[in-house]
């Protein structure tokens, strides 16, 4: 079931307090107060899928100036949930596209600070909106560098405050499965186009993904697709030969029971080809 987005170039919602929150509360649209009542609905829907819980004042903001846009037409449901966030199977002109969005007010700083003690964001407020939207737009700009290289990733699409509209991979019927949970019919040739992918990531564009895994992998027609890229570093930073090796011991470790593999000869071949 979806809930669409309206045309309306001015009806961007207004609010009486700081937003929804978390919990399965009934949604009271007292507490919010639209220029253009024809949002109401829409707010109700979004606060329904989730029962509200990660859609907070910020976040409303963002996929509304989204959908007022064209970027997003319509919502069906929730590919996967996490702690960082939620993604979304939308629709946008007759299209699936997916739709991430990260929570604002349930983040810990914990969870971002190693990956930011080295590459701190600029003129930003140390507050969690101002870092949860930098870590967003983070993802944005690291999606559309791997893009470009030729690294397979979801091609990034429009990106406002907390919330990345990407494409979708998966067929009409469902989402493409993570790694661990994909039917492995030939585990050389992802493998080796995994380790093509972190080869060609840390020499031609020069970062390291530094949360590579079984769980941050999906298989789509047979081939693997990287995903979750915010916390990708530059290949500089001091904990960047750390991360790397994290991530070659879990591909390793995932598909050595399927095949024989040195860890070691695959870092180096990564590190200097």
């Amino acid at each position: 079931m979806g809930f669409s987005g309206r045309k309306s170039r001015c009806c961007l919602p207004l609010y009486a307090d700081a937003g929804i929150k978390s919990g399965k509360e009934k949604f009271d649209t007292r507490k919010f107060k639209c220029v253009h009542m024809s949002w109401e609905p829409e707010i109700e829907k979004l606060f329904n899928i989730t029962e509200g819980e990660v859609f907070e004042k910020a976040t409303l903001d963002s996929l509304f100036k989204l959908m007022d846009s064209g970027y997003i037409d319509s919502f069906e449901f929730p590919i996967s949930t996490g702690k960082e966030g939620n993604v979304f199977r939308a629709i946008c002109k007759n299209k699936f596209i997916a739709v991430k969005i990260y929570r604002i007010n349930t983040v810990t700083f914990r969870n971002i600070s190693k990956y930011l003690m080295y590459e701190p964001p600029r003129n930003v407020k140390k507050n969690k909106r101002s870092i949860i939207f930098t870590w967003a737009l983070k993802e944005f700009n690291n999606l559309k560098k791997l893009y470009e290289a030729g690294i397979r990733v979801p091609k990034p699409i429009a990106r406002e405050g907390n919330v990345i509209v990407m494409e979708y991979i998966g067929t009409a019927k469902k989402p493409a499965p993570l790694l661990k949970d994909a039917e492995i019919k030939d585990a050389e040739k992802i493998f080796k186009k995994i380790e093509e992918y972190m080869e060609k990531m840390y020499k031609k564009v020069g970062l390291v993904h530094a949360d590579l895994s079984e769980y941050n992998i999906l298989v789509y027609r047979g081939s693997p697709v990287i995903i979750d890229v915010g916390q990708t570093v530059s290949k500089d930073n001091p904990m960047a030969l750390e991360f790397l090796k994290r991530d070659v011991k879990n591909i390793t470790k995932f598909f050595s029971r399927f095949m024989s593999i040195d860890e070691n000869e695959i870092l180096n071949r990564i590190l200097e080809g």
